[in-house]
This record gives structure tokens, C-alpha cells and sequence, in this order.
């Protein structure tokens, strides 16, 4: 049996993508890998020609058209060779023309404070808490409840330290005690011994 090669292969690519087969059943029909089949179909779908003509435009065009293609703020920052900062504009424009104006808005507004926000969105979605009611709760818990019961937990761990140190203080009594009733012990069997001398 023959072995094809990836040139070998494509006409079976072009047909199968003619036909409106997804790139899982062509990878299945033509034991080729994704990339090498999304390489195929771009260059039939005229997409090749599409990346060659971004080449040769400016540095600005060319990061919009790598963030339309999903990629990183990293990654085109490393591949045009431009600055963080010209690229953190770039992105913003992306996000612009691409009617995502708030999202600019609130990452100027949050950017200082990401992580958290990241930490926060990752507790809601890993106990499920992502809907409507949920997230409402949370607001008010944070607007109306939380000073609340911020001072509340405050008060009740100075309640606790209140009462560990008088658990403290009856402790070091009993142990007192303890000691003064082993002294007294002591001298209630001299007592007897003396009692029982003078009874002899």
C-alpha cells in the first residue's frame, strides 16, 4: 500500500473542504495534521495572499490583522519587534473597532488591579457562581453587608482573644488550686501520722 505525501494528499484536502467537511473529518479521511490541512484551505481560500499583502503594510496594520488572528499582546509585540506600550494602544484600537469601546474603559480602570479581578472571576466560575443572582449577591453583600460584617468579624475575634485570655487566667487559677490542694493533702497526711503516733 502507498504511502501519500502531504502533496500528495491535498487534492483529497481541497475536495473534502469543497464538500463542507470539518477539519476534524478531513484530518480523519487524510491523516493529516490540523495545521497542515488549515495551511491547505487557507491557500485555496486565498487567505495566504491576504498575509503576504499585511507584510507590506505598516507595523500598526499588521498587529491589528495578528490580533484578529487570536494572537497574543506577547506575540506581536515579538514578531513586529514594537514596545509594550505601542502595542497596549494597538490593542486598544483592535478593541475598538471591534465595538469593544467598554472593555478599553474598564481595563484602564481595573488594569492595576487585574490579578485580583482574574482571582475573584475564577472563584465565582469554580463554585458556579457566574449567573445574574449570584453576582447581585455579591455586589451587595460588598455595598451594603460587608463594612457590616467586617466590624462583626472584628468584634468577634476580639471576643475570642477576650475569652482565650480568661480561659488563660482560670487555667493558671485551677493550676494554683490544684497545687494549693496537693499542699494541703500534704499536710493533712502529716497531721494524720502525728495523730496516730499520739494515739499509740
Amino acid at each position: 500500500m502507498q504511502v501519500l505525501n502531504r502533496r500528495d494528499k491535498e487534492p483529497l484536502v481541497i475536495k473534502l473542504h469543497q464538500q463542507g467537511k470539518t477539519i476534524r473529518e478531513i484530518a480523519s479521511a487524510a491523516h493529516l495534521s490540523f495545521t497542515d490541512i488549515g495551511s491547505i484551505i487557507r491557500k485555496i481560500d486565498g487567505r495566504d495572499d491576504k498575509t503576504k499583502d499585511v507584510k507590506n503594510k505598516s507595523k500598526d496594520t499588521q498587529a491589528l490583522y495578528l490580533f484578529s488572528t487570536g494572537k497574543k499582546p506577547v506575540d506581536v509585540a515579538i514578531e513586529l519587534d514594537v514596545s509594550a506600550s505601542e502595542v497596549q494602544n494597538i490593542l486598544e484600537e483592535f478593541w475598538a473597532l471591534n465595538d469593544l469601546h467598554e472593555l478599553t474603559f474598564v481595563y484602564n480602570e481595573i488594569r492595576t488591579f487585574l490579578p485580583s479581578f482574574l482571582k475573584l472571576f475564577h472563584c465565582l466560575k469554580n463554585n458556579k457562581m457566574l449567573d445574574e443572582r449570584h453576582i447581585s449577591n455579591v455586589l451587595r453583600y460588598i455595598g451594603n453587608d460587608l463594612p457590616q460584617l467586617t466590624d462583626r468579624v472584628q468584634c468577634l475575634s476580639n471576643d475570642v482573644i477576650n475569652l482565650e485570655d480568661r480561659k488563660r487566667n482560670l487555667m493558671n487559677k485551677i493550676i494554683l488550686w490544684n497545687a494549693q490542694l496537693s499542699d494541703l493533702g500534704k499536710e493533712i497526711d502529716i497531721k494524720n501520722k502525728q495523730l496516730k503516733r499520739m494515739g499509740k
